[in-house]
């Protein structure tokens, strides 16, 4: 795990080579690497994961160093890789997972992505061939960013890295940020700056000079889901292959020469990661929670349950007693270097600061909630079923009367409030609507020049095969589609990254492994949730390994709560930044649409049609945008 950053077509003497570096600090401050060449240049900030001596230290060559490399991540198949290309001949002088990628390029060329089994973003630099490759994993576990300049082509693990490049336009992509305002998160590969690119996931980039220094550079994609669906399986066979394919994850996943443990929140996910974890690990297994100080968010007796169960040694971590103060949140907002909204990073970040006092690996349970049915969506999908079906003479008072229920606060679902638009409405628009947090007129007119401008509708159309698929299930695997692809990698993904390798904890994810995510993905609706009940077959598995305390809890998103969480002096900060005359906000974002929700917030009033949650969400998204853009401008 590490940070790294390069240039093709640069001059040497124009990159601030320290600068880049410190930027990445964080990522690996266990030491550095610099390799330059006339035309082009690779950097690396280390955290030493495998192979801990010095054979383990980027940039990594092959034997004649014609190919060298910079990586991020873990190769979970390296060992057998390794195998194979010592077989060819291949000689390797260490044991780190990222010296098979340079003789893996010479084996197979670009094709070498599709080979690997991991997370990661890859840069490899073809020193006679003059061409620079990069790539990230099929899920985006891993970021990485690139700009394409008058003078060549830059990369790194971080927006903010790039910013410090010459030539880099920095100037605020007004399309990105009406993007933002709808998801609140910059869907890739646009980023909140016109000069930036983010690499989407299963895709590689080659850059290459020719002879006369002129700089050519084209992505492909080098993978895509087609996961036909599963129709043969009873829930009991369904339950039996995932048990296994979880148990195998977990233990392709345990490789380090570092303290490693696991994050268990005593959700059924992190608790199914550290069971198995603690059933394959040679040595009794550490596990971690939060404890926060609103009982509605702590889930210390569900995680020291599952702890007790498994027999894991089990630490229950204080929140840190300044996270809510302006100056942490800000900083932590400024760091993900683009607006990014989603306020459980705080969560992410409180956990990833205190077990980094402990360990340096930690597995997580993300991803189960994609592959096998979680997230109330798939309840909400369930629901719009059957308003679609409701006769027009039923269906309209019945939306009147849940928009009154919701305005006076009985019901917290925002289902109601979309009623209208669900009501005829095509697939793409329905799907839009779960996962748009503003949506329709309201994003109209929050958005400066919104019809200048793209409408978000586009990132929510159908792009991968769904199969056979009719009715109902063709719905589903839209919405399945649309949350991989779009919400996984820009906000959850981003998200974890960002909050973590902030404090230089790596954090492996074998919820995405890909044989246990397809496998997920291939299930029929009917057994991934069934009338509100959500992940059918995880929860099978569930009730094999874990305590039924645990099993029949409901689902409880990883956050905090906000409202009690930060301080006086946060709201008067907020107050005065985003309401400021001068502000820049108000230069993409309408005032008139978004100056209630901040002063609504900041004087705990309630808005009209808004939960308490909605509120804060919105301010949060708020408050990122404007950070950025006072960062850009500096």
């Amino acid at each position: 795990m590490c940070g790294l950053a390069g240039w093709l077509g640069f001059p040497d003497d124009v990159i601030d080579t320290p600068a880049l570096l410190s930027s990445l600090h964080h990522r690996g401050p266990d030491g550095t690497g610099v390799k330059t060449w006339r035309e082009a240049g690779l950097l690396h900030t280390r955290l030493k994961i495998i192979d801990l001596s010095p054979t383990g230290a980027q940039p990594m060559a092959n034997e004649d160093s014609s190919v060298f490399v910079v990586f991020n991540g873990e190769i979970y198949n390296h060992r057998s890789l390794r195998r194979e290309l010592e077989g060819r001949g291949h000689v390797f002088r260490g044991t780190s997972d990222t010296e098979v990628l340079p003789h893996l390029y010479e084996e197979h060329g670009l094709d070498l992505f599709s080979r690997l089994r991991g997370m990661f973003t890859v840069a490899i630099y073809d020193v006679e061939e003059r061409r620079l490759l990069l790539g990230r994993d099929r899920f985006g576990i891993k970021p990485l960013f690139y700009a394409h300049t008058s003078s060549g082509l830059a990369f790194a693990s971080e927006l903010n890295a790039l910013r410090l490049v010459p030539g880099v336009d920095v100037a605020p992509d007004r399309q990105a940020i009406a993007d933002y305002a709808a998801v609140f998160y910059v869907p890739a590969p646009r980023t909140m700056f016109r000069g930036i690119s983010a690499l989407e996931p299963g895709t590689l980039l080659e850059a290459r000079l020719d002879r006369a220094d002129e700089l050519e550079v084209k992505a492909r994609s080098y993978f895509r889901w087609n996961v036909a669906p599963r129709t043969d399986l009873t829930l009991e066979e369904a339950v039996d292959e995932a048990d296994v394919l979880v148990e195998d994850a977990v233990a392709s996943q345990l490789e380090s020469d570092v303290p490693l443990g696991a994050l268990l929140s005593g959700g059924i996910d992190s608790s199914l990661v550290s069971a198995a974890g603690q059933r394959r690990s040679h040595d009794t297994l550490q596990t971690f929670n939060v404890r926060f100080s609103d009982a509605e968010y702590d889930e210390t007796p569900a995680a020291r349950a599952v702890a007790d169960h498994i027999g894991s040694n089990h630490e229950t971590l204080p929140m840190s007693e300044n996270g809510g103060s302006w100056e942490h949140v800000a900083s932590l907002l400024r760091h993900a270097g683009q607006p990014f909204a989603d306020s459980s990073v705080f969560a992410v970040d409180a956990v990833s600061q205190a077990m980094r006092r402990h360990v340096t690996v930690a597995l997580s349970g993300d991803g189960g909630d994609e592959g096998f049915g979680g997230y109330d969506f798939y309840k909400r999908l369930e629901t719009i079923e059957r308003v679609r079906r409701l006769p027009p003479s039923i269906a309209k008072p019945a939306a009147q009367l849940a928009r009154i229920a919701a305005r006076a606060g009985l019901i917290r679902s925002t289902l109601p409030g979309r009623f209208r638009e669900i009501n005829g409405a095509d697939q793409t628009t329905i799907v839009q609507t779960l996962f748009s947090w503003i949506w329709g007129e309201e994003h109209k007119r929050l958005v400066v020049g919104a019809g200048e401008l793209e409408p978000p509708r586009r990132l929510f159309e159908q792009r991968w095969d769904a199969g056979h698929r009719s009715g109902f299930d063709r719905l589903a695997a839209q919405a399945i589609e649309v949350n991989m692809r779009l919400v996984l990698p820009n906000d959850f993904l981003f998200k974890v990254d960002t909050a973590s390798m902030r404090h230089g904890l790596e954090v492996r994810v074998p919820m995405l492994d890909e044989d246990l995510l397809a496998f997920g993905l291939s299930l029929p609706h009917s057994l991934r949730a069934n009338r509100g009940t959500g992940k059918i077959v995880l929860r099978g598995v569930a009730e094999r390994r874990l305590p039924p305390s645990v099993v029949g809890r409901p689902k409880q998103g990883f956050a905090v709560p906000v409202d009690s969480w930060v301080d006086r002096d946060f709201k008067d900060n907020l107050r005065s930044s985003l309401l400021e005359p001068a502000s820049a906000l108000s230069q993409y974002l309408n005032r008139d649409v978004y100056e209630p929700w901040v002063q609504s917030f900041c004087s705990d009033t309630a808005v009209s049609g808004l939960s308490r949650n909605h509120l804060y969400q919105r301010v949060v998204m708020l408050l990122a945008l404007d950070l950025a853009l006072k960062n850009g401008s500096q």
